[in-house]
Parts: structure tokens; sequence; C-alpha cells
């Protein structure tokens, strides 16, 4: 199989030969044409724990994919698969994978408290090329590595592009339509530590419902939360899957003998610390996807709620007298109301 250097990213190699996603992109183009207003990743939405708690402050970040000079490309080598092609073209992003996982990391650390949102599409082909489907819109965000905070995610002999090499990271993930479109999940990171499993936030119960699946060649719109505690995953300006303090979580994990296992506990902070800040990373396998409007805004909090409105005056206490003796012992206390029965 013949494979040509397509671009140099951090000492990363990115292995990829021509590839045209034309009739993808006039796609995405229409796809925007028809899109209804309110549902661009421009217009973050405040939703269910965020409401009174944070409100969608100034644009941070955007990037509209001229080059790959913000991005870090990690594809995993499969031999014998079709080749590999990741390229920025007319404002958007191309991820042509097939059979072979990838990831994909902006190389901004992001700040803590905010809202990332972009558009995905996620092409048919026809005639099928084997090894892509419409699948996995997967996320990793504020992500780092445990040894090295800073620079570690983009060291490409550690985090390969295979999925299970990041399994070792801290952060949130989520994923709509895995395992060829049939899953939507939310996590949280790490899933082993020094190379044994660890028992980690995984949600799961929206699996299998078509409401929550990829629609193929339709423009679909994501956005990520990380406010403090409260995480949130939403989708089209759906809340696929949220947690904060105080919920109740879905645990899994392995026992001593590798079998799987889950139940249920409480997020607890001392338990599974907020991660305040860290990478972005769109995250793939065995698909086509096309990226637009990569956008990051800060959240503030939301004072509107702590407003409290004006008390009303008091009201005097009401005393009634049926003489002047009364009377005249009454008005000693101005602050009462007389009234002369």
């Amino acid at each position: 199989m013949q494979i040509k250097i397509a671009t140099i990213i951090s000492g990363l190699l990115i292995f990829s030969v021509p590839c045209s996603h034309v009739c993808a992109q006039a796609t995405l183009d229409r796809a925007h044409a028809d899109e209804p207003q309110g549902t661009s990743a421009e217009s973050p939405l405040v939703l269910s724990h965020g409401v009174g708690l944070f409100k969608v402050g100034p644009l941070l970040v955007h990037d509209e994919f001229e080059d790959l000079d913000n991005w870090v490309v990690q594809i995993e080598e499969r031999p014998g698969s079709k080749t590999a092609c990741v390229e920025a073209k007319e404002h958007s992003l191309s991820c042509f994978v097939p059979g072979r996982g990838c990831t994909v990391w902006f190389k901004e650390k992001l700040p803590p408290r905010v809202t990332i949102t972009y558009d995905v599409l996620c092409p048919t082909h026809a005639p099928p090329i084997k090894g892509v489907q419409p699948r996995d819109i997967n996320n990793f965000w504020m992500a780092t590595d445990p040894d090295d905070p800073d620079r570690g995610l983009f060291d490409s002999k550690r985090y390969t592009g295979n999925f299970s090499s990041y399994d070792k990271m801290l952060g949130y993930y989520a994923s709509t339509g895995g395992r060829n479109n049939v899953t939507t999940r939310m996590r949280r990171y790490p899933r082993e530590a020094n190379g044994s499993p660890v028992e980690h936030v995984a949600l799961s119960d929206k699996d299998g419902k078509s409401g929550y699946l990829i629609t193929p060649d339709k423009l679909m719109t994501v956005q990520l939360v990380a406010y403090d505690d409260v995480i949130q995953y939403i989708v089209d300006g759906r809340l696929n899957y949220q947690i904060r303090r105080g919920d109740k979580v879905r645990l899994e994990g392995r026992d001593s003998e590798g079998r799987p296992t889950e139940r249920e506990a409480v997020y607890d902070l001392d338990r599974f610390p907020v991660y305040s800040e860290g990478f972005f990373g769109f995250r793939m396998v065995s698909t086509h996807h096309i990226y637009a409007n990569f956008r990051v805004h800060g959240l503030e909090p939301d004072d509107s709620l702590d407003r409290k409105p004006t008390a009303a005056p008091p009201t005097r206490p009401i005393v009634e007298v049926a003489s002047l003796e009364a009377l005249r012992d009454a008005v000693v206390n101005s602050d009462q109301r007389i009234v002369l029965k």
C-alpha cells in the first residue's frame, strides 16, 4: 500500500493520500443552508443544571479550519486498511479514517468554566467504502495526561489513536453512535491506572434509543459543558447526559478476575474531583466526519436569581381602644395604628 506523508504536526507524522470529499462538502454546505435558527454551534444553550447557575460569556476560541496548525492528529496504525486522510479544507475539517481510530486534539489548553460547540456531518458514500460507516461522534474534553498535564497527550508513543491508549488519561468523554451507531454514552476518565482497571463513572441509559443516535447526511450540533462540578453533553439542543455533585451515577469497573462490574453511587467530589482545565479532542473510529464552526465560549456565574425583590414595608400593629384613657396610653407607641371604637 502506497502511503504519502501529508503534513507534520508537533513531531507527529500524519499519513495520508489525496482524498476527495467534494460530495460530502456539498452536503455540508446544503445542511448549513437548511439549518434552523437556534441550532448553530455559534449559539450555546444553558439547560437543566445550568439554569440559574451560569450564563454564556464571551467567545474565547474559534477555528475556521484554514489549516491544521492548531491541531494534533493521532491516527491508529492498521495495516491492510484503506489509507486514512485528515485535512483542513474549505473551512471544515475532514477526517476519513477507514477501519481505524483517530483523535484530533486542539493544541490550546482550555480554562475553567467553558462550553465547547461545533457542527459535524457523517456522510454516506456510494458505493459503500469498506471500514467506513456513519458512527462514533466522540469527544474528549478537559483532558490531561496524569504525568504531564501540559503536553503529555500529544506524545504519539503513548497516545496512538487506538481507543484503549487513552484509558489512562484524566478527563470527560461523550459519544454518540458508538459501536456502529447503537450506543450513546458519557464517561469520566481514567478507566485504568498503572495498567489496572479503575472504577469510573459510565452513563449509558441512552443506548439503542433512535433519537440519541447519528442521522447520516444530517448536520448535527454538539455542545459540551464543564462548569465546576456540572458536566453536560448536549446534541442538537437535547441534553443527552449531565452530572453534578450529589447525583446518582453508574460506575463501571472490573473485578480481580477481569470480569465487568457495575453499581450505583453518588457523584462525590472527594472521590471524583473536578477537572477544571484541559484539552479538547475530536474522537472517531472507522468513519468519515466533517467538522465545522468549532467554538469555545466562557461561562460566567448567573446572579440574576440572587437579586431579592424589594421587601414590602412592615405592617404596623393595629391596636383597638374603647376609651380616651386607653387612647392616651396607646399614643405613646407611635408605630402602632390606633383605631378608636
